[in-house]
């Protein structure tokens, strides 16, 4: 027998203080999912609020950037956000002077997005932001590891995403 504070507790007839976030008896995986999503939400937070960027913004910087300017929809859709969500964000991208929205010269309805030098200038920060997170996430984990994880964690997306029946 061993003397960690498990086996301690054990001894004592107390069971370990549930981790810091939600446990749902019976939904064990559930349950982890949502700590790592809230733990890597909060150093992610973390890290681009270093970089000197506000979460989402950088996912809209990153995208822009890979892109070029794109009609407003398209940001809707690619961050799977309702529309008053995405126009929220963009107004404030605005306000901050990383992004740029003008009509669109095809379509008078449409609105194109498109980043500013400042926007421009903020991305090789907010992409450093992101290795760096995932750096912390993925480095207790062997390239096997990592690689399993990818693919159990996209069988799990396909799955919820195939039927909200299955």
């Amino acid at each position: 027998m061993g003397n960690s504070p498990n086996d301690d507790r054990a001894a004592q007839g107390t069971t370990p203080p549930r981790h810091v976030g939600t446990s749902i008896d019976g939904a064990p995986v559930g349950s982890l999912l949502l700590q790592v999503l809230r733990a890597h939400a909060r150093v992610g937070t973390e890290l681009l609020t270093e970089a000197g960027v506000t979460p989402p913004h950088e996912i809209v910087l990153l995208y822009l950037d890979g892109r070029g300017p794109v009609p407003q929809t398209e940001l809707v859709h690619y961050l799977g956000r309702d529309r008053s969500t995405v126009t929220a964000t963009l107004q404030a991208m605005e306000r901050a002077g990383l992004v740029a929205r003008q009509p669109s010269p095809d379509d008078g309805r449409a609105m194109i997005v498109e980043l500013t030098e400042k926007g421009t200038a903020v991305v090789p920060r907010a992409r450093a932001a992101w290795h760096e997170l995932e750096r912390r996430t993925t480095h207790s984990l062997s390239p096997s590891q990592q690689a399993d994880l990818l693919i159990a964690l996209r069988t799990i997306r396909d799955a919820l995403n195939a039927s909200p029946h299955a």
